[in-house]
């Protein structure tokens, strides 16, 4: 892709007030022909912040030459090929006598030409199936502007998922025939997340190995357990196996009440960040799926940019060959805009990442008919 790059700078006809740029939604090389430009949006807000006015049109057919002296307006243009055909790019263009207007554009030009290369984004998608094996369909569930919209167990507020409940019923069948209790999960911090009104004792949160190892309990022959909604099921599973190293006799919550779609949703991060340089960030870090990214990216010594706006990536956020995007805005926008820069900016690959775990439904036992 690098080979055919062009930078170049030409003379128009075209008139540009001074204090503006024009920010070239498509235009005609004179050697390439048309040349869409996709990023278009990403250059006029550069412009805005910049205090100049940017006026987005495509540029008008034959208004680009290599030579002419007497021309009113500059236009600084990079261009590339694309592997299915035809070339996409960038133009701004100024007039010829605005000078902070000039260096702005060029300035501009050069930095996006720097990090303009074939570029792989993985989009992670938050888990479609619920604890109870219903898949509906959708991708990172969206938090409105308004309040969260997650539930304890991460999945979306709109999904009827019944971890909580579960785990709730659970807690009360132990603690009502005299069993001491210790809550599982890594998201176990102190009480449970959920209402446990119950005549036995407060249950006891063991949120890691470490803890399990710790953990006293006064009759190993009456101890339970119970998951917190919202833990990642591997985690649960290694301190499981220390608790019943210690206590063979440990009884607990049915696997097939856990919630999944944290552990889901883990997989497919580390699958992603396993293989990038940079993980951008669109919507609240509030939602599961960014809260686990960022943890994760965090461990990874990745690059992470909060993308408030996809018109506020810099050519820096994205000089990287593989992008993980994890996108918690409404209705899935963030993803969709960012993927149209991106189009713009080198020849993208978008991939989705997805884990889901669910009961086989061939194994699943079925009720016993009524008599």
């Amino acid at each position: 892709m690098n080979r055919s790059v062009l930078s170049e700078v030409f003379r128009a006809t075209l008139r540009v007030p001074p204090g503006t740029l024009t920010v070239a939604t498509s235009f005609t090389h004179p050697a390439r022909g048309r040349v869409d430009c996709p990023a278009h949006g990403l250059l006029a807000a550069l412009t805005r912040n910049s205090g100049l006015a940017p006026r987005s049109r495509a540029l008008p057919a034959a208004c680009l030459h290599e030579h002419l002296p007497d021309a009113a307006t500059t236009v600084f243009a990079v261009t590339y090929e694309r592997p299915e055909g035809g070339h996409h790019g960038l133009a701004l263009a100024a007039d010829a006598k605005d000078s902070a207007a000039l260096a702005f554009a060029g300035r501009q030009i050069d930095s996006f030409r720097a990090v303009l290369r074939t570029r792989r984004l993985l989009y992670v998608m938050a888990p479609t199936t619920n604890a109870d094996g219903r898949a509906p369909a959708g991708s990172v569930p969206a938090q409105t502007a308004a309040a969260p919209s997650w539930e304890s167990c991460g999945c979306p507020a709109t999904r009827a998922c019944p971890a909580t409940r579960n785990a709730n019923s659970a807690l009360h069948r132990f603690t009502d025939r005299g069993d001491e209790v210790v809550v599982v999960g890594s998201q176990a911090a102190g009480p449970p997340p959920w209402e446990a009104r119950t005549s036995g004792a407060a249950p006891v949160a063991v949120r890691s190995r470490q803890e399990a190892e710790s953990v006293a309990i006064g009759d190993p022959d009456r101890l339970a357990f119970v998951v917190t909604p919202g833990s990642v099921v591997s985690e649960v599973a290694a301190i499981l196996k220390v608790l019943r190293r210690r206590y063979p006799r440990l009884r607990g919550q049915h696997p097939s009440e856990w919630c999944y779609t944290m552990e889901d949703l883990h997989t497919a991060v580390a699958a992603a960040l396993s293989q990038s340089d940079t993980l951008l960030v669109a919507g609240r870090r509030s939602a599961p799926a960014v809260r686990t990214a960022v943890s994760q990216a965090a461990e990874a010594k990745l690059r992470v940019h909060d993308v408030t706006t996809p018109t506020s990536l810099r050519p820096q956020d994205i000089d990287a060959a593989t992008i993980t995007l994890v996108d918690a805005t409404p209705d899935g926008r963030g993803r969709r805009e960012i993927g149209r820069i991106m189009n713009g900016l080198g020849p993208a690959s978008h991939i989705r990442r997805e884990v889901r775990s669910y009961p086989e439904p061939l194994l699943v036992p079925r009720s016993a008919p009524a008599r």
